[in-house]
């Protein structure tokens, strides 16, 4: 595939990959893998601010991911704070590793953002690339209450909210200042509110090799056509 051309991969496509790529390494962990790759970024983020960290873990892989981060955050020195909307008894085998990784490192979840408190960084890990239906009840207040820190925010994967297939906000979404995607991009991160919501967009395959195991259903240029094209609307549509 030529280096300009990006593979874009929808929802069911990127399952279909984590089960390829597991079949493949059966001894590779995916989320460990997201996880180092998030804070990687999450470091850089706070240069120069602090180590004041709030996440926000799901009830699903997505929030497995955001356990993953907060265990390197903390040992990696900084003050690390978990608001945690899901059942630990019903997480994916994963996730519950990761939550177990959090709770041996000394770690306690917390129901609610902690009043009064400054942070230097969220990383936003409530829901992933599964959210089908309208965001509503709790984890929509919380996204509110997340947008309304004065902090900045890394999405995990897909802003909370955002539709990964299509870029519709399903009731309320995060606005994040930065989107680490994970394996592959995902169309929703690239149309609509995508571009909007995600921020500053950045991919890291985590170890897979998408294209040798998937046949992507579409791509995305780089900048090096972009250059050559009229500048459009973030949120367009054909007859634009």
């Amino acid at each position: 595939m030529a280096a300009f051309l990006q593979p874009v991969y929808r929802a069911q496509d990127i399952r279909r990959l984590e089960a390829a790529a597991q079949r493949a390494d059966p001894a590779a962990n995916l989320m460990e893998r997201a996880g180092l790759a998030a804070a990687r970024v999450a470091t850089t983020m706070l240069e120069g601010r602090g180590r004041n960290v709030l996440v926000v873990a799901g009830p699903g892989n997505n929030g497995g991911d955001a356990f993953e981060v907060a265990v390197h955050l903390r040992e990696a020195g900084a003050d690390v704070r978990i608001v945690f909307t899901g059942n630990a008894a019903k997480l994916p085998p994963d996730a519950t590793r990761a939550l177990d990784k959090w709770r041996a490192a000394g770690g306690e979840l917390l129901a609610e953002i902690p009043p009064n408190r400054t942070f230097d960084l969220v990383i936003d890990g409530l829901f992933g690339i599964g959210l089908t239906r309208p965001v509503d009840g709790r984890p929509a207040a919380l996204i509110a209450a997340i947008n309304t820190l004065a902090a900045p925010i890394l999405a995990l994967d897909v802003p909370s909210g955002l539709d990964a297939d299509t870029g519709v906000v399903r009731g309320r979404a995060v606005r994040a200042t930065r989107t680490i995607t994970f394996i592959a991009l995902k169309p929703g991160l690239l149309t609509l509110d995508g571009p909007d919501h995600a921020g500053d967009l950045e991919c890291d395959p985590i170890g897979v090799d998408a294209g040798a195991l998937v046949p992507a259903q579409g791509h995305l240029i780089d900048d090096t056509i972009r250059a050559h094209a009229p500048v459009r609307p973030r949120n367009f549509h054909k007859g634009n």
